[in-house]
């Protein structure tokens, strides 16, 4: 057999046949152990079981043991124990003298027992895989801060540092709080270090009067918790951190009083980032324009070692443009490869149509009303249209570079085309030099339609037809845009500035800046940044004529040098997150760490519902199962280990969802018994009937809607 295809078959084995198969083992285990809950019990307390079955629908196979008909059914979404006298998926009957082994025979104690202990079933089996988990260990993401986001409250928070911090390796008892006045005798004198939170920072603890600390203790164990934390929290809460930082060979530790906002997804964020390594993360089905494969480990920039991903950032601040020489550690090869940094601009400035400047931070916005929130400089919030709001990777005088073609989504409209990474965009419909908001518009526009797009690769112009479609409700054609920095040739000119002001068109291709040869956007702006103040003259070619353009006096407002940096790394270039192990020193350990996790899931559920209810995450969020389905597979390609912990999850995610208060499922039954006690005897079966009816409804409604969510993410994934 060829070799090629002996990779493939163990790729797709490896890819999806082996972890499809663990995720429906593992099902089958989870619905398994919930339905021999109720099955117990109801042995237990004399109720006859007609059947226990796996799955929902006709049934496929099986075996009749004693009373008991057990098997599997051919709709594999969960499974169900009938019990005699107990329906879900029929109407129940009046029956004056029911079987004195039936479930309605039983007390409501009784009965409330077998309902509930489904439900304690898919604890104890979270329980015990988190326990598993913990004996074996498992990599999660550590409790550091990668970086904090503008404009929320973590970006603000004052560091109060404990005097007299003694030195002691970065350890779990280095994150202790030192005790004690700093002028006791012998004490270290504090550090010079900054009073804000810092890459590189470590969580300890955090204090507060959240639901969700009681649960999984003050202490973080990993950057789940934070996130957690933050995103099940009310609006006014605030949380006291404790903060550990490394400074030369001592641990200064601090605390810093932070709040809660809304972030992604409509939940609430402290706006602490996650922790980055320097291992090249996959690049999930994007052709990219990038020296950097999957695992690469990038050791050093330049001459300064890195290790983590902040250190990269730190020095990225220093680049002045030149070539930087990256050494990266690749399956424990070292190979070198020469990056050219590339010019960005300010992050924080946008502009509407008519050339107005805006400068703040998009801090959310509206879908339906196609609106945008930015909260300006001075604190104020400003809401724009968002078809209106332009922004721009690279701008100079208020010249936008041409487009260039940086990754494309593999099985895309444009993969499809012939469209490459490398490609710069001359044409795209009826628009030359196209810019980022000019695609996302025409993409609207011509949706569904073969449209024409021209690009140059390698000095020659190819033409192609590409067909825009829907991904995640946004028409696309799957092509990650980039400036095309390597030429000083202008895309478009905004209205109102300097260069529009001063008569530079549009496809103008830059030649000189006051005398001084410039052929890329980075030689513009190292020409310009001497000129402050100054009279500047620009010349260039249009048309096939040769101008030139002045500016009498180059102020600060139209070009501030200071507002432009370098990014080192290729465009989508990610890293793995920073992961630490975290392993259980027994069984007594791994014992209490695996109850703890247990509480902290089942409580962190009903949060998350909390949190749907009141409006403060999306249903988008929701996933049916598909989407459980999609995400057990990702956790097998992992390690066994990580689908362990999954499962556990998804058993403790069970639990919950059956116990809520809805007809046809556990709670709903739960609740027909506490009404039966309060009134002493039960709901007419007929109102009865009418509730399971409903709920069943509703409950096949809401099955198909989150299962064809799924799917929309599935196939727009898929293109």
């Amino acid at each position: 057999m060829d070799f090629a295809v002996c990779l493939a078959q163990a790729n797709v084995w490896v890819h999806w046949v082996w972890p499809i198969a663990l995720f429906l083992l593992g099902l089958c285990v989870v619905v398994f152990v919930h339905e021999l809950g109720h099955f117990l019990l109801a042995k237990l307390v004399g109720i006859k079981v007609e059947r226990f079955a796996i799955g929902f629908g006709p049934r496929l196979f099986g075996v009749r043991w004693g009373e008991t008909d057990y098997c599997v059914c051919a709709i594999f979404l969960g499974g169900y124990v009938k019990m005699l006298g107990q329906e879900d998926f029929k109407p129940l009957s009046d029956d004056d003298k029911p079987d004195p082994r039936s479930y309605n025979a039983k007390s409501v104690g009784a009965r409330f027992l077998v309902i509930a202990a489904g439900v304690y079933m898919n604890v104890l089996l979270a329980a015990g895989l988190f326990v598993a988990v913990g004996l074996a260990g498992k990599d999660f993401v550590a409790p550091v801060v990668g970086g904090v986001s503008a404009d929320m409250p973590a970006a603000t928070a004052k560091i109060t540092w404990q005097n007299g911090a003694a030195s002691q390796p970065a350890s779990a008892p280095a994150m202790q709080p030192a005790t004690g006045p700093a002028s006791r005798p012998g004490a270290v004198p504090a550090l010079e270090t900054p009073d804000t939170l810092q890459p590189g920072d470590r969580i300890v603890s955090i204090h507060g009067d959240s639901v969700i600390l009681w649960a999984i203790s003050d202490r973080i164990g990993n950057f789940t918790d934070l996130a957690m934390t933050a995103a099940l929290a009310d609006p006014e809460d605030k949380f006291l951190f404790t903060v550990s930082r490394r400074v030369g060979e001592r641990t200064l530790v601090g605390a810093a009083s932070i709040g809660v906002k809304e972030g992604g997804e409509g939940l609430y964020a402290f706006g602490v980032r996650r922790p980055d390594s320097t291992v090249v993360a996959p690049l999930e089905d994007l052709i990219a324009d990038t020296p950097f494969q999957a695992g690469d480990r990038i050791v050093a920039v330049g001459e300064k070692p890195v290790a983590f991903a902040w250190d990269i950032d730190a020095l990225q601040k220093k680049l002045d443009g030149s070539p930087v020489r990256v050494s990266v550690d690749r399956g424990g090869d070292e190979i070198v490869v020469t990056l050219q940094p590339e010019l960005v601009g300010p992050r924080d400035l946008y502009w509407l149509d008519d050339g107005t400047q805006i400068r703040g931070t998009i801090v959310g916005g509206d879908a339906e009303a196609r609106t945008l929130q930015i909260r300006l400089s001075d604190g104020q919030v400003r809401t724009v249209p968002a078809d209106q709001l332009q922004s721009d990777i690279l701008s100079v005088l208020g010249m936008v570079p041409r487009q260039r073609v940086a990754g494309v989504i593999s099985g895309s409209p444009a993969d499809k085309a012939g469209v490459r990474p490398g490609d710069i965009l001359l044409a795209y419909g009826d628009q030359d030099t196209p810019t980022i908001q000019q695609v996302l518009e025409i993409n609207k526009q011509v949706q569904g339609q073969e449209t024409r797009i021209v690009v140059e690769r390698d000095g020659k112009e190819v033409v192609m037809k590409v067909v825009p479609t829907s991904r995640e409700g946004q028409a696309l054609i799957g092509i990650q845009q980039w400036p095309d920095r390597e030429h000083a040739v202008v895309a478009h000119v905004r209205a109102g500035s300097a260069a529009a002001v001063a008569g530079i068109p549009r496809g103008a291709i830059l030649r000189k800046v006051n005398g001084q040869a410039v052929v890329s956007w980075s030689d513009v702006c190292r020409e310009l940044s001497r000129l402050r103040g100054k009279k500047v003259a620009i010349e260039y070619t249009a048309a096939g004529q040769d101008e030139t353009a002045e500016i009498p006096q180059l102020a600060r407002a139209a070009y501030d040098a200071s507002e432009y940096s370098y990014q080192l790394l290729p465009a989508g270039t990610a890293f793995e997150p920073l992961t630490e192990r975290v392993v259980q020193p027994g069984v007594w350990a791994s014992l209490k760490w695996g109850s703890r996790e247990t509480f902290k899931l089942v409580l962190s559920s009903y949060a998350s519902l909390r949190s749907l209810i009141r409006g403060q995450a999306s249903t988008k969020t929701i996933s049916g199962p598909v989407g459980i389905g999609g995400a057990a597979v990702g956790f097998a390609r992992r390690s066994f280990i990580d689908f362990v912990w999954f499962m556990g999850f998804l058993s403790a995610a069970l639990a919950v969802f059956n116990f809520l208060p809805l007809p046809v499922v556990d709670g709903g039954h739960a609740v027909f018994l506490l009404i039966e006690k309060i009134r002493g005897r039960p709901l007419p079966v007929r109102l009865q009937n009418i509730i399971q009816g409903v709920g069943m409804a509703l409950l096949l409604l809401v099955l198909v809607a989150v299962t064809w969510q799924d799917i929309a993410k599935m196939v727009s994934k898929l293109w």
